[in-house]
């Protein structure tokens, strides 16, 4: 399927067919890839359903039962921030998450489901906490990483591979993508300084800075002295020798008889 042809949902669980997957196909999930479809250009719609895709396999491959609806309605909507080009007052993650908690109130998927919608999609960029919110979470981080930085595209078989990026495919995402995080960086500083989209701003925007977390932490108004390099260097030398000392001064337990 070429780059310009918009892929119908049919076509998305004729792809799960292939692949083994029983890709949930109710109003929800038609409803939220038909949302996502019509806000966001082609290569970011194939990016999500791509990642809709991977998180799906991978959780089979791995043997996680996820609920299938919630995270497919989280991955096909968790961009819609970025669809929009984030917003002045907070990041592009948490008005993505905030419109499909919406959403899925309005499906009716209950308020303990929409909740955990914004949070895998709130966390879609933190990983490192993601994976440990839970199932769906952790899957829905799951999909869009691989997506974006190829986490697990090893553990796919090159079949699957080609069958997904022959359906989604990838149109030119790497360069797309940073246009758009740098278009965010350049337009919304505030809400990137101390996320992953300061990298781009750092690397691609002009007079982009971000916040150091040194200095937040040694600019907040409390009147302590700020420890200088060699200060910092010694104390934890002699913390070093303290602890390798009480390491060798264990008491062993005395061998029998």
């Amino acid at each position: 399927m070429s780059g310009s042809e918009k892929p119908d949902f049919r076509d998305a669980l004729a792809v799960g067919r292939v692949l083994d997957l029983t890709l949930p196909d109710s109003r929800a999930v038609r409803d939220a890839y038909a949302q996502a479809q019509a806000e966001s250009l082609p290569w970011l719609f194939n990016h999500v359903v791509r990642s809709w895709i991977y998180g799906a396999k991978l959780a089979l491959n791995r043997k996680q039962t996820p609920d299938a609806e919630l995270l497919a309605v989280a991955v096909l909507l968790h961009d819609l921030g970025l669809a929009h080009g984030g917003t002045h007052d907070r990041r592009f993650e948490v008005a993505g998450a905030d419109a499909a908690r919406a959403f899925a109130l309005s499906h009716e998927m209950g308020e303990r489901r929409a909740e955990t919608i914004w949070d895998a999609i709130a966390l879609h960029t933190t990983p490192s906490i993601g994976r440990f919110k839970g199932i769906d979470v952790a899957c829905t981080g799951s999909g869009i990483g691989c997506d974006y930085g190829g986490f697990g595209y090893q553990e796919l078989s090159e079949g699957d591979k080609k069958i997904i990026l022959s359906a989604y495919p990838r149109i030119q995402m790497k360069h797309a993508l940073t246009t758009c995080l740098c278009d965010i960086a350049r337009n919304h500083p505030n809400t990137t300084r101390d996320n992953f989209i300061a990298d781009f701003g750092v690397e691609f925007v002009p007079g982009y800075t971000r916040a150091s977390s040194v200095d937040l932490l040694h600019q907040a108004p409390f009147a302590e002295q700020r420890p200088t390099v060699a200060k910092l260097a010694s104390e934890l030398t002699a913390k070093r020798r303290f602890t390798s000392a009480g390491r060798a001064c264990r008491i062993r337990p005395r061998s029998p008889g």
